[in-house]
């Protein structure tokens, strides 16, 4: 017997399968961003990982864009579940944060060995590329000396 169309359980074993592959995929294309705190590089030194902070405001549109873009990147996301440790943190919420880099404005993007020695700032929006070649820079050279 010859069906016409498929069978509705192959259907079905397809569409699930296709579903069980895009949850797959949500969790590998997403950074898992964490609160400041002072454990983050005791974290760090465990997994001998750098330490990222975005440093953000709920009204900061370039950081809204630079979610959007910057950290949707493939290449960037690679890169900081490789080698860093992501936190996010609101300015406006973490007020030690806010005045420690209130030069730098939002978003600021700040690089930490494990060590909580300070590698590279850097200010406003960063396109992905550009986010990709600074992440992979500063892993390859984690020298304080380095990206002064």
């Amino acid at each position: 017997m010859t069906y016409r169309y498929p069978p509705l359980t192959c259907l079905f074993g397809l569409f699930l399968s296709v579903q069980v592959q895009a949850a797959e995929l949500n969790t590998v294309d997403e950074i898992n961003w964490q609160p400041w705190s002072k454990d983050i590089f005791l974290q760090a030194k465990a997994q001998n990982k750098l330490v990222l902070l975005d440093l953000v405001a709920e009204w900061c549109e370039f950081c809204k864009k630079m979610e959007a873009t910057t950290y949707k990147d493939s290449a960037v996301i690679k890169n900081i579940k490789t080698n860093y440790i992501a936190v996010r943190a609101d300015r406006d919420k973490n007020k030690l944060l806010g005045q420690r880099y209130e030069n730098y404005g939002t978003p600021a993007t700040i690089i930490f060995n494990n060590e909580s020695t300070e590698l590279i700032k850097r200010r406003g929006y960063i396109q992905p590329q550009f986010m990709a070649w600074m992440l992979e820079a500063v892993a390859a050279n984690p020298s304080p000396d380095a990206h002064k």
